[in-house]
């Protein structure tokens, strides 16, 4: 079982920064953390970024490349209306 998912990431490129979204499976939680991102490349080891948990640190280093190209970008989403 994955221990966290990202759902979305929101970009505020003008302070190169990037709002990672997603859960914590094991405690059903959110969180929500921001990360540095010079140029659109995040980066883990820079000051600014937080202490991370061990596996949350691991998944965003997995899931750098997708990050990066926008994959997980909220822009991205697509807005569907049910009635």
């Amino acid at each position: 079982m994955e221990l966290y998912r990202i759902f979305y990431t929101y970009r505020t490129r003008d302070l190169n920064f990037i709002t990672i979204t997603g859960m914590d499976m094991t405690n059903r939680k959110l969180f929500s953390v921001l990360i540095y991102s010079p140029n659109d490349t995040i980066d883990l080891d820079h000051p600014l970024t937080p202490s991370l948990p061990e596996h949350l640190r691991t998944l965003l280093q997995n899931e750098a490349s997708k990050i990066n190209v926008g994959h997980y970008d909220l822009s991205s989403w697509e807005t569907n209306v049910l009635h």
